[in-house]
């Protein structure tokens, strides 16, 4: 055996040099994939994600439509529709107000809904929203969903006491976030 090596000794490193070009190349692979893997992770975790749903307070006889960014960085609304049409305001459709619009992360666009709460709760309602991240990179984004209704007579009331102040003190809260509820709606 030691004789074969002494004499293929040529042959023995060429083998291994493949061996370890072929190793290098996985190794290679494996580091890029890894790196693209983080690289959209990062990209997920940093982009904007803005939502709209109809909320309803159960104290009124209304909806609001709100759009939401739930994401890290700004997002630049292109195109909102929403149908069938909600009555927002005179003669207006989402489409027509809503574009260039740009929402900061956790900045809510929050809408009354004119029509009637029965006559909003007939139909569920097709969106499409389609907004550019503000973030530099221009990347678009678009999401398309249906806004389901069926459950909106059985949302209830909850207190929002806070644990920190008095009944009164707590109760006085409640009031000054009713009247900023209203002055809102007006």
């Amino acid at each position: 055996m030691i004789n074969w090596l002494n004499t293929n000794q040529g042959f023995v490193m060429s083998l291994l040099t493949l061996i370890y070009v072929i190793a290098t190349l996985i190794i290679v692979h494996y580091n890029r994939k890894t790196i693209r893997e983080m690289k959209e992770s990062r990209e997920a975790e940093s982009r904007p994600y803005v939502f709209v749903y109809l909320d309803k307070d159960p104290r009124d006889m209304c909806f609001f439509l709100r759009i939401r960014n739930y994401g890290k960085s700004g997002a630049k609304l292109n195109h909102v529709s929403i149908t069938p049409n909600l009555k927002l305001c005179d003669d207006g459709l989402p489409e027509n107000f809503l574009k260039n619009i740009i929402l900061a992360p956790s900045q809510t666009l929050e809408f009354i809904v004119l029509e009637g709460k029965e006559e909003t709760m007939k139909n569920d309602y097709s969106v499409s929203i389609q907004y550019s991240s503000m973030d530099g990179s221009g990347r678009q984004y678009t999401e398309e969903y249906m806004l389901t209704i069926q459950y909106a007579h059985q949302m209830g009331y909850t207190n929002n006491g806070r644990d920190n102040l008095s009944n009164e003190a707590s109760a006085l809260c409640n009031i000054s976030n009713q009247l900023d509820s209203i002055r809102r709606k007006l």
